[in-house]
């Protein structure tokens, strides 16, 4: 499987670590799943541009440039309710899969994401 992570803080103090921590958690997981991690996707902040990345990562998806989104936790990626219906869309309609590290999501499992 090909796989994107997406990772974002809003905590400005411990940026680049919190990010790593992240980053570091979500290879792992992949790397257990023998599957290939193709790219990173980061957003911090918070703003007009807090989630600059996850829309450029939504984007890809619609053109399947990948087939798995890798997050830590649901709160990462499903950040308001018009961003959680256009990620479950990318699964109904593109078939790309969603996957949390705390096992909360994972379309793999179950066809549906429950929001």
């Amino acid at each position: 499987m090909n796989c994107v992570a997406y990772v974002r803080t809003a905590n400005k103090k411990n940026k680049e670590a919190n990010l790593l921590k992240q980053t570091e958690m979500i290879k792992a997981f992949i790397e257990e799943k023998n599957w290939q991690l193709d790219s990173v996707y980061t957003d911090t902040g918070s703003g007009i541009n807090m989630n600059k990345n996850l829309h450029r990562m939504i984007e890809d998806a619609q053109q399947e440039k990948f087939d798995v989104i890798v997050a830590i936790d649901p709160s990462r990626i499903l950040r308001n309710s018009d961003l959680s219906s256009v990620i479950g869309k990318l699964h109904e309609e593109n078939k790309v899969h969603i996957i949390t590290v705390d096992k909360r999501v994972d379309t793999l499992l179950k066809d549906d994401i429950t929001l």
